[in-house]
């Protein structure tokens, strides 16, 4: 049986928490076509989850095992051809009073 790895939880500027989705995104030098996508994800263990559908030069993959995301991204970011990788993550926000 596969042991889960909890996340770590992160804040904004705000204080506010961040928490992690399980996806991680990935924004390419230039557009990648499906096959090439599908390559990077089996070279990383990751699942292609979508493609960004406003920016062609990025996507969203799941890591097929579990993994630090942080540490994940900043792998994929020293890939070449990769602009940038970051974890996804799900954000409360809360009103200013008076508002």
């Amino acid at each position: 049986m596969r042991q889960a790895v909890t996340q770590p939880m992160s804040l904004d500027e705000a204080g506010e928490s961040r928490e992690l989705t399980g996806e991680i995104s990935v924004r390419f030098m230039v557009s990648p076509s499906e096959e090439e996508l599908q390559r990077f994800a089996r070279s990383h263990r990751l699942r292609l989850v979508r493609r960004n559908e406003f920016v062609p030069q990025q996507a969203v993959f799941r890591p097929v095992e579990d993994s630090r995301l942080p540490e994940l991204a900043h792998k994929l970011e020293q890939e070449a051809g990769v602009r940038a990788a970051w974890p996804n993550t799900l954000s409360r926000y809360q009103r200013a009073a008076g508002f």
